[in-house]
């Protein structure tokens, strides 16, 4: 059965002064896939600037543009309707690059003895299931413990991090045992922060895993985009002229429709 969503995200980034000639792309308009249905959507930008939408080698749609005077602010700001029904995905093949370690998902001698301690079943979906809880009985969720830059190395060595280090740790394990895996951006049910999870590719079908949560990633999740890692699908990147320090704001609200 299908679930509608509303959806509304909004981020700000402040600048300690201004800067000029600011590049940026943006992955902040969620596709419409097999089992995702994207009913509308608007973005609004400040300062009010025009995009160009493309499509990133990964397929995720991506808004790229550039604010040539000074600002010292910037936002944008998505809010849609989108259909979820896990029951429409279609299978379809898993590019070989999920399958191997990127320098952010290299796994450690650590995390290599960790792997071979664990008694994982044959079966895909269950081998997938039990390192989800093998990586949440292990990792400990503490906000501001880890930065964007963080590798699953550093954080199974921390034992601690967020929904990004999760997803990297899983990864990383995932592909060592054997499974296609890749990284997933996006909103969930509930109002706070951005998410990030997992989809293993099982029986030809990509299937959202959640390792922060322990649970599988259901209708209640909208994907924005995927990648190898974050580095791949970050909500949004950029480059400016100055030396200002930033700061960012961020707030996300998924509520049910009907």
């Amino acid at each position: 059965m299908s679930r509608k969503l509303a959806f509304f995200y909004d981020v700000s980034l402040e600048f300690s002064q201004p800067v000029r000639e600011h590049d940026f792309i943006l992955r902040c308009v969620p596709p419409s896939t097999a089992g995702q249905r994207i009913l509308d959507f608007s973005l609004e930008l400040t300062p009010n600037v025009t995009v160009s939408h493309q499509r990133d080698w990964l397929g995720n749609r991506i808004q790229a543009g550039c604010i040539a005077e000074e600002h010292g602010h910037f936002r944008y700001v998505i809010r849609g309707t989108a259909e979820r029904d896990r029951t429409a995905r279609q299978a379809c093949a898993a590019s070989p690059v999920f399958r191997f370690p990127t320098p952010t998902t290299a796994p450690s001698a650590e995390m290599e003895a960790f792997l071979a301690s664990l008694t994982l079943p044959a079966g895909d979906a269950e081998r997938a299931w039990a390192l989800s809880r093998a990586v949440g009985d292990y990792m400990q969720y503490q906000s501001g413990s880890t930065g964007v830059g963080t590798t699953a190395a550093e954080a199974f060595a921390a034992g601690r991090g967020v929904c990004q280090d999760f997803a990297h740790v899983f990864l990383a394990l995932a592909r060592r045992a054997g499974l296609a895996a890749r990284y997933a951006n996006g909103l969930s049910l509930g109002e706070g922060s951005s998410h990030a999870w997992c989809e293993v590719w099982l029986d030809g079908v990509w299937t959202g895993i959640d390792p922060t949560r322990g649970v599988w990633a259901d209708d209640s999740y909208i994907r924005f985009s995927v990648g190898r890692d974050f580095a791949d699908c970050p909500f949004e990147r950029g480059v400016f002229r100055g030396s200002a320090q930033q700061r960012q704001s961020v707030y996300m609200k998924v509520s049910e429709i009907g």
